[in-house]
């Protein structure tokens, strides 16, 4: 990798992420999105990999991914130029109910091949359960937090029109339903729009470098990513540490650094078990803290 593209690549891939999260600022409707800036954009390579997110919430990014080949897997051979997917699942790379995925395939310009996927994710203020905001200290079960979505189609690509009665039917049509489902659609709007930029800003990118090449520094800036965090790795020490919880729990965590293969071991045993009450981290929410 020349260093010097090796930077401009870099810098192209987080500014289209940042694009991605100003409109998504600037046309959301919710207080969260548009003041709290609780929300993330990130661009993802055709296997699903992260390439590039602009600094947003870290616990979003990090496990947004997961969402990402979820998406991938349970449509293989299906997903077309246009379609727009969303979930918020917690086992499928989701954090809690609130925070919704939008994810959208990039397709290369014969609408035959995936080359790209762009994700914006949001914390939308509401989305049902038993209190207000989606987020009751008292539940015991996913559905009193909310309406859960799994791999929806929110827009179909083959007319590109929203699915806003499918969607709307979602969102009410839970045990706990969202109580402001225009409020709901707004975002969801934005976080569509968000997300053509993506692919716009993508599209262009390899009109003007070539997909060969872009293809290329999507590989160079990852390998430069594993690099630097290798580097980092190597300074660490061994070391462990528990903490007990006010609600009885316990959060234990041991790391081993392997100098020689400059890779670290993290070790969560002797962390509590699945709890009763919803202060439960999925897995992806684990692996967003480890990165």
């Amino acid at each position: 990798a020349d260093p010097v593209m090796l930077e401009i690549f870099n810098n192209l891939f987080m500014s289209i992420a940042e694009q991605m999260g100003l409109r998504l600022q600037n046309t959301a409707s919710s207080v969260n999105i548009k003041e709290r800036l609780d929300f993330s954009c990130a661009i993802f390579d055709a296997g699903g990999n992260l390439v590039a997110n602009a600094p947003h919430m870290p616990v979003t990014l990090g496990s947004m991914g997961e969402s990402i080949t979820t998406v991938m897997r349970a449509n293989v051979g299906r997903m077309r130029a246009g379609d727009v997917y969303m979930l918020n699942d917690p086992y499928n790379g989701g954090t809690h109910l609130p925070d919704v995925t939008v994810i959208s395939p990039v397709f290369d310009e014969a609408g035959a091949e995936i080359l790209f996927y762009v994700g914006s994710r949001g914390h939308h203020a509401d989305i049902g359960g038993t209190t207000p905001g989606s987020m009751p200290p008292d539940s015991t079960h996913i559905e009193e937090e909310g309406v859960l979505i799994d791999n929806f189609k929110l827009v179909d690509g083959t007319d590109g029109v929203l699915r806003e009665v499918e969607t709307r039917a979602l969102l009410t049509g839970a045990r706990y339903p969202a109580r402001n489902a225009d409020q709901n659609m707004a975002d969801l709007r934005a976080q569509v729009a968000a997300n053509l930029k993506g692919v716009e800003e993508l599209h262009r990118m390899v009109a003007h470098f070539g997909l060969d090449v872009v293809r290329a520094y999507m590989g160079h800036v990852q390998d430069n990513a594993e690099e630097a965090v290798r580097r980092v790795i190597t300074a660490l020490k061994d070391g462990a540490f528990a903490v007990d919880l006010d609600n009885g729990a316990r959060i234990a965590v041991a790391i081993t650094v392997d100098q020689a293969a400059r890779s670290a071991r993290i070790d969560f045993t002797g962390t509590s078990q699945q709890l009763e009450n919803n202060f439960n981290a999925p897995s992806a929410v684990c692996m967003a803290a480890v990165l």
